[in-house]
Order: C-alpha cells, then sequence, then structure tokens
C-alpha cells in the first residue's frame, strides 16, 4: 500500500524529504486555514490578508485536492502530521476529514506532541528525520467517528467564518483578529523599547504563531495608535524599535 503523507510547513516537507519516509508521497500544503475568509472553502479556494502573503491572498488549493483524490482513488494510506498545539496542520486536518467524511480510506494522524519530549515537539516543523521516523510509529488511525467529529468541528468553524481561528487547550476557537492584542500589549508594556523581532520572537515561544502573523497584527496595533515606532528602518520591518504609545 502507498502511503501519502501531508504536511504543512517546508520544513517539516524538506526533514521528511531526508528521511526514510522519502520513499512515500509527500505532499506539502502551506494553507493559511486559521486566517481569511472560508466562504468560498468548498471551492477550493481561500481569501487571504495580502500582508500575510506578499501578494494577492486569493489562494487556490485545487492542486493538493487533486493529489488527495488521486491518492483515494489508487486507495492509497493518507497520514496527516500536525500537533495538538500546531493550529496550522490541525486545521488542515480537520478540513480533510471534513473532505473525506462520507468516503471509505484509510486515514491516519500523527501528533508530534505525543513525542517523548511534549515540550519540545510543538510541531512536526521541529523535529529531525529520525524523530519524525519515530513519530510514524505513533500514529491513530481515525475511525469513522472520529472523522466526523472532526468534520463537524471543522463545518462550525466554516459556519462562523471569524477573522481569525486559535488552537487553545487543545481546542479550535473561532475569535476575532484583536483576540491576542492584549498578549501583545502587554508583553511589550514588559519590555519598554525593544525591536519588532525581539518582541515576535518572545511571543511566540508564549504562543505559536508565524511570524508574518505577529507582524500582521503588530501592525494593526501601529495603524489603530496603540504602538508607535520610535526608530525606523527602510530596509526591515523587524529591525524597527517600538513601543506603547
Amino acid at each position: 500500500m502507498k502511503i501519502l503523507e501531508i504536511v504543512f510547513g517546508n520544513s517539516c516537507y524538506m526533514t521528511m524529504k531526508n528521511s526514510s519516509l522519502r520513499s512515500n508521497n509527500i505532499l506539502l500544503f502551506n494553507l493559511l486555514l486559521n486566517v481569511g475568509d472560508l466562504s468560498k472553502i468548498e471551492e477550493h479556494k481561500i481569501n487571504i490578508p495580502d500582508e500575510l502573503c506578499n501578494e494577492n491572498g486569493n489562494y487556490s488549493f485545487k492542486k493538493e485536492i487533486v493529489i488527495i483524490n488521486e491518492a483515494i482513488k489508487r486507495k492509497d494510506k493518507i497520514r496527516i502530521w500536525t500537533s495538538h498545539y500546531n493550529i496550522y496542520s490541525y486545521l488542515i486536518m480537520l478540513y480533510i476529514c471534513n473532505i473525506l467524511k462520507n468516503i471509505e480510506c484509510d486515514l491516519y494522524v500523527t501528533y508530534s506532541d505525543e513525542y517523548d519530549n511534549v515540550e519540545y515537539c510543538i510541531s512536526p516543523s521541529v523535529m529531525n528525520p529520525k524523530e519524525l521516523e519515530n513519530l510514524a510509529k505513533l500514529e491513530h488511525k481515525l475511525s469513522k467517528d472520529d472523522i466526523l467529529k472532526f468534520s463537524n468541528t471543522w463545518e462550525e468553524l466554516v459556519k462562523s467564518n471569524s477573522e481569525m481561528r486559535i488552537l487553545e487547550n487543545g481546542i479550535v476557537k473561532s475569535v476575532s483578529i484583536s483576540y491576542y492584542d492584549s498578549m501583545i500589549l502587554d508583553k511589550l508594556k514588559l519590555l519598554g523599547s525593544v525591536k519588532v523581532s525581539k518582541l515576535v520572537a518572545m511571543l511566540i515561544q508564549e504562543i505559536y504563531l508565524m511570524d508574518i502573523l505577529y507582524v500582521y497584527l503588530i501592525k494593526k496595533l501601529i495603524k489603530n495608535g496603540k504602538i508607535k515606532v520610535v526608530k525606523i528602518d527602510n530596509n526591515r520591518f523587524f529591525d524597527n524599535v517600538i513601543e506603547l504609545v
């Protein structure tokens, strides 16, 4: 039986390519389902804020769906790599459960936080090739009830279609884009005047989000007059020095 490995993140993809799992089909599914408009998700399209893409945020993932459908037709084993702490890959898992809820298939999931060092393994992306190989042995085969449960969670997220979706204490929630504003402002108050790069690094240690999302949220707070830039670096926003207003 062939295996289709579904991963989020270039790091996880490249690490898997350097592991013994490289003989499997590996699908890089870099879809930002935690932000943006889900109203066209059934058309395999999503609208992500342009600032998070550095280009037009209208994104089609039809090619990825074709690969998944081909794997289903071949009756391949499908394995999704995620974590109870990584919102990006976790949402992809929920979404795939939704599109496969009425299809007979062998669907598996691995959770990196079930590996030995839970605090370290918040995402498959931080694991080395040997760790990924060992994590594969901890896979879970999803039952029909599991798939339906995850599918229902996904449908609730699409129905609410909030500005942002988060993973908190193992539970996915629909929230406003300002949900983390207080955390960002409190951390900045503690640090005083600081480079954006340092603030983002410390925020990631508390809640794992991609750095570009934290930058997006910080820029919104600057625009809304909550944060001010006290030293501008015209070449790199990360090197700007900011502080509370």
